[in-house]
């Protein structure tokens, strides 16, 4: 494939890029569900990477006090259309049919990465996604190759400004690989980039700048610096193998993509069911 602009790998990446969000309301006024963390369509049959860490924290929130229902959802982007001289773009609230984690982890060779890598799947309700190709090529990861990351830094706060939602798509951020752990090797444990990791972009796909493929998940940082931890692509990838093998999705009666789009209506108001209760755990 042919190098290409960030803008324009940025157009292929964000369709994949999605928000997990919550019901519970923390909020006097809330305007919009509380975004836990990123994730991105991994597999065209509704599986999504995150971290296990924000998966920890969507199951760790309290469920609907009248119907028991999870409180956890994902805000999934639609593509822009196009109607006259107008252009909107929509976002579908869609359920989670299941978590994927890793039990055990058998590294190939030497390793000296977490002993669980974290970085978890969540099956969506909805399938026929645009899935983000992961990089499983050797020396895949090289400091100063560029790269760009797209997510929620600060969750739901930094959509909200002039009192209003004044966004709903991802965040682009750009920087390069600054370090690769423990050091540059075919298929390295870990690596840095010089982007600062921020709650609510834990989950970020970070990608080639010139290409939509990702090389890694975004995974932690140091506060206050642009010091950010990813997990390579090569374990990702590996992890996602094992989740397609042990827990092959049952897609019965999951509608595709364009089947929610097609029943779902434009509409200006937000409708969505908030409840309240205590703050849910902190992610990112």
């Amino acid at each position: 494939m042919t190098g290409n602009s960030l803008e324009n790998t940025f157009e292929v990446v964000r369709s994949s890029v999605v928000a997990f969000a919550s019901k519970v309301v923390r909020r006097e006024r809330p305007q919009f569900p509380e975004i836990i963390g990123t994730g991105f369509v991994v597999d065209p049959c509704g599986v999504v990477a995150t971290n296990r860490h924000v998966i920890d924290a969507l199951q760790a929130l309290p469920r609907h006090p009248n119907r028991n229902e999870p409180s956890a959802f994902c805000i999934l982007p639609t593509s822009i259309q196009r109607s006259g001289d107008q252009r909107h773009m929509g976002t579908l609230f869609v359920g989670i049919r299941g978590y994927h984690v890793l039990e055990s982890f058998v590294p190939a060779g030497p390793y000296y990465g977490q002993g669980l890598p974290d970085f978890g799947f969540i099956q969506l309700e909805v399938q026929q996604l645009p899935a983000l190709k992961l990089s499983e090529e050797e020396f895949s990861l090289r400091v100063g190759m560029p790269i760009a990351t797209a997510g929620f830094p600060l969750g739901t706060d930094a959509l909200l400004i002039y009192e209003k939602i004044s966004q709903v798509m991802p965040f682009l951020r750009h920087g390069v690989v600054s370090s690769v752990l423990p050091f540059p090797c075919p298929y390295p444990h870990g690596f840095t980039i010089d982007v600062m990791g921020q709650g609510g972009a834990s989950g970020s796909p970070i990608f080639l700048a010139d290409r939509p493929i990702a090389v890694g998940i975004l995974h932690a940082g140091f506060p206050g610096t642009n010091i950010t931890y990813g997990v390579p692509s090569t374990l990702l990838a590996k992890g996602l193998e094992e989740c397609l093998k042990s827990s092959p999705p049952d897609l019965t009666g999951v509608p595709t993509l364009a089947d929610l789009v097609a029943r779902s209506e434009r509409n200006d108001i937000l409708t969505w069911e908030p409840f309240r209760a205590e703050r849910p755990p902190e992610a990112g």
